[in-house]
């Protein structure tokens, strides 16, 4: 069985997403390397405090797929969530070098506009089951 670094489920060792949350699985040797990759950032800077561990995934590897470094607070690898001033969760606060934050910014707002396309198929498919 594999366990997803995400939502810590258990998968099918041939399992290539998980079935809860939707992550690509990777091997513990994977991760190793991902973090071996990561690159020193020199000015850090909140890029955004993201709200569910899903779409942090997500903003995770569009950063990476988009050759910015980034940094996570170690407090918050192992899924737990902080509560915020008013009741709010954070789920992790990703940072990036300044001279990336304009282009890390535009790139959540694409992934949290994508999240809502399928909040919208999820409506639609409750719909469908009526």
């Amino acid at each position: 069985m594999k366990v997803c670094h995400v939502c810590m489920a258990e998968c099918p060792d041939d399992a290539e997403l998980c079935a809860v949350c939707g992550a690509e699985l990777k091997t513990q040797e994977e991760i190793a390397a991902q973090k071996q990759e990561e690159k020193t950032i020199k000015n850090p800077v909140l890029a955004a405090s993201v709200e569910d561990v899903v779409t942090a995934e997500i903003y995770r590897d569009v950063l990476s797929e988009n050759g910015i470094p980034f940094s996570c607070d170690e407090a918050e690898q192992d899924g737990s969530m902080k509560v915020l001033f008013g009741g709010g969760f954070v789920a992790e606060d990703i940072y990036v070098d300044e001279s990336d934050l304009a282009v890390a910014e535009k790139l959540y707002e694409e992934v949290l506009n994508s999240a809502s396309s399928f909040d919208d198929f999820d409506d639609d498919f409750e719909e469908f089951e009526e």
